[in-house]
């Protein structure tokens, strides 16, 4: 059988598990991921290698209504993402109808020459006939080639899934090294999971108003440690001290959580420093987005 390579965007509206999908079928985690929408910014491209093929999986922004710069920013990401594509997976959950959004996005996904696979995710909490009405209503709009029902936090039919990406990705040689899971630097990985963190450890508009910098990354040559110093930028005064949190301790608990995760990710120990800075209406500002949110 010929080798199988090609780049694989996998769209949808925020919040319906695309980096859940990434990531349970690397089996390992390479993009964040949290229950609240718009976690994901720019493009992430992962790297998926077996002896039969290669598919680079392009993780994309969530599909949404932007409400400022910074979220046009995030929605210009995912259509850029859609350039090129081999195959194009769009997800969206069983709901018993076609989503709202769906239906204003999904006439220019039919324009696209790639083949289309819809996944139908979150099955394991679809009710009654909602997930045979999803299916029928998808598969009237004529668009897709195949749908599958899938679950990705439960493992079900994702080998599925796969196999049919496989089968409709073209012929040829691998794009990336073997061992390589993405395309990424370690200052943006670092960076991402740091974000992650504020994610799940703040609230309300906090974690969109946030980004992270990675200053400086060096091994120590005395012992086995690896430094890292990253900053922590937020668009308004009165949220600075949120993150800092009373006496700095939601700063050292999100420096905690990520640095336990990357000494697992990476195998070694850590000392992460965190610093939180601010860069006045930085979401609003272009030139500001485009250094602390782009590619």
């Amino acid at each position: 059988m010929s080798y199988k390579a090609g780049i694989v965007a996998v769209v949808g509206k925020t919040n319906v598990g695309k980096s859940t999908f990434i990531n349970a079928i690397l089996g390992k985690k390479v993009v964040i991921v949290s229950d609240r929408p718009q976690t994901t910014r720019n493009r992430i491209r992962c790297i998926y290698t077996t002896d039969r093929a290669q598919i680079v999986f392009v993780d994309t922004p969530g599909l949404h209504r932007p409400v400022n710069k910074l979220s046009a920013h995030i929605l210009r990401e995912a259509f850029r993402a859609l350039a090129g594509v081999d195959v194009l997976l769009y997800m969206t959950e069983a709901s018993g109808e076609v989503d709202p959004y769906d239906q204003e996005v999904l006439p220019r996904i039919r324009t696209l020459p790639c083949p289309k696979l819809l996944l139908v995710n979150k099955i394991d909490q679809a009710k009654g006939n909602q997930l045979p009405e999803t299916l029928l209503a998808y598969e009237k709009l004529g668009i897709f080639d195949e749908l599958v029902p899938i679950s990705c936090t439960k493992g079900k039919n994702l080998d599925r899934a796969l196999e049919l990406v496989i089968q409709y990705l073209p012929e040829g040689e691998p794009l990336f090294p073997a061992d390589m899971t993405t395309d990424r630097p370690l200052e943006f990985m670092v960076a991402e999971l740091i974000r992650e963190k504020i994610f799940h450890l703040t609230y309300q508009e906090i974690p969109y108003s946030t980004a992270v910098v990675v200053e400086e990354i060096r091994e120590r040559e005395d012992k086995p440690l690896l430094e890292i110093y990253a900053t922590i930028f937020v668009a308004r005064d009165s949220q600075k001290p949120i993150v800092i949190g009373r006496g700095g301790q939601k700063l050292k608990e999100i420096g905690r959580h990520a640095r336990l995760e990357l000494e697992a990710l990476l195998g070694k120990k850590v000392f992460l420093s965190l610093r939180v800075k601010v860069r006045p209406k930085w979401t609003e500002d272009e030139a500001e987005i485009a250094r602390l949110a782009g590619d």
